[in-house]
């Protein structure tokens, strides 16, 4: 199993998540959906199907060069992963009600500037 890495960015949208959920349809809801939430990074981490899916799927109308970020769907949001053989790094999480391709661009943009400053 790779070691599961998360990042400031995705533990604050699993925190915005639980909170938005709580709100609008109780405790017991937003346990059981953040809990699913973990659970597809887990058995991502796991090596079990189904796999990630690279972003560059996903930006039909936008640059398509997003480097190695893959992304997996559970539930109404998008994980946004990196992986190496032994970690599984979730990015950032994002509803499919946003605009995933310019926020996807916008991670890419990101990681382009800190490997340019390396």
């Amino acid at each position: 199993m790779k070691r599961i890495l998360v990042t400031p960015r995705a533990e604050a949208a699993l925190d915005d998540i639980l909170a938005y959920t709580v709100d609008r349809w109780g405790e017991a809801q937003a346990d059981a959906y953040v809990s699913r939430l973990l659970e597809r990074v887990r058995r991502l981490a796991a090596g079990l199907p189904p796999h990630a899916t690279p972003c560059a799927a996903l930006m039909r109308g936008r640059r398509r060069d997003v480097g190695d970020l893959r992304y997996c769907r559970e539930g109404a949001h998008f994980l946004i992963l990196r992986e190496t053989p032994d970690t599984l790094q979730v990015i950032e999480i994002f509803h499919a009600r946003m605009d995933i391709e310019r926020h996807l661009q916008r991670l890419a943009d990101a990681a382009g500037k800190d490997h340019e400053q390396r």
